[in-house]
């Protein structure tokens, strides 16, 4: 056993948890969305709507009933994509005095946690495509640049600076859906950029007031209080405007410690699992595209 509950391997903690949290700040949308449960490979899940818009409703006294046909409900679906780390190390290296660290093995599998966190992350921000897989060919979810195809503020791949006009034209897309995004997801290229067209305008987050944070700060829109989440995965030349509450890591098998037997004076260990992420309303989201990727100058 490890010293604490980041190092320890083969406590009774739930794995995929532990991994969610490791990272926060390296992992944020794998760490904010929620978690469901997938039961097959293709994971598939409803998406449905209000079935109509808001409109003046009064009646007269005496008025007969009307009733409007249901919406059919959309059924979508992701493949599951397994996900594996692990590390060996020999029973002399297990057993000698070290500094620092009293279990080698523990302090490597927390690093593998670590690492499984940022694969996750890497996967759901940067898969574009998914795959169905084969005997030879891994599976492969598609993330969410694979699922926003509704709201996407391209400029046919000529590049061109941010603004906040754009910033607006896409919140307003998705508030007319009757979504209510409060997250844009920028790279740290992008967040630089953004500090310069705020001017020091920023807003900044914290529970102590005292206290700047550069990882997250808002910005005010026509639409509300827009936060800004630095994303070390996320490709320059874009922003994704989020509902994280529409989004789901839905795991077919949670993450799990597995010992491997041993074939030689080594101990081996393994993290394995296998998930995907659910699009519950992908038109709820937005994605600026082909955007200018250095600093403006001075």
């Amino acid at each position: 056993m490890g010293k604490n509950t980041y190092v320890a391997v083969g406590n009774k903690e739930d794995i995929s948890d532990l991994i969610t949290n490791i990272a926060p700040y390296d992992t944020p949308i794998y760490s904010m969305i929620g978690k469901t449960t997938a039961t097959a490979t293709y994971h598939e899940w409803l998406q449905d709507d209000l079935g109509g818009s808001a409109g003046a409703n009064k009646k007269v006294e005496g008025f007969e009933y009307e009733v409007a046909d249901p919406g059919v409900r959309s059924r979508l679906g992701n493949y599951t994509q397994i996900m594996s780390r692990g590390y060996g190390v020999t029973d002399t290296q297990e057993t000698v005095q070290k500094h620092g660290v009293s279990s080698e093995i523990a302090y490597q599998m927390a690093k593998a946690m670590k690492l499984i966190a940022l694969d996750v992350e890497y996967a759901y921000m940067n898969n574009s495509d998914r795959a169905a897989g084969d005997a030879s060919t891994a599976r492969q979810m598609g993330g969410i640049p694979y699922w926003v195809a509704t709201n996407v503020f391209d400029n046919d791949g000529t590049p061109r600076d941010l603004t906040f006009d754009m910033i607006g034209e896409a919140l307003q897309a998705v508030w007319e859906v009757g979504a209510n995004p409060g997250t844009m997801v920028v790279s740290p290229m992008t967040k630089r950029i953004i500090g310069k067209m705020t001017n020091g305008a920023t807003k900044f987050l914290d529970a102590d007031e005292s206290k700047l944070k550069e990882r997250i700060d808002v910005i005010e829109t026509d639409f509300g209080t827009l936060k800004i989440v630095v994303d070390r995965w996320y490709a320059n030349g874009s922003v994704l405007i989020i509902d994280p509450s529409l989004w789901k890591t839905a795991y077919l098998r949670p993450f799990k410690t597995l010992d491997i037997p041993k074939t030689g004076d080594m101990i081996k260990k393994v993290i394995v699992g296998e998930m995907t992420i659910e699009a519950r309303a992908e038109e709820a989201n937005a994605i600026i595209s082909d955007l200018t990727a250095t600093l403006p100058e001075e």
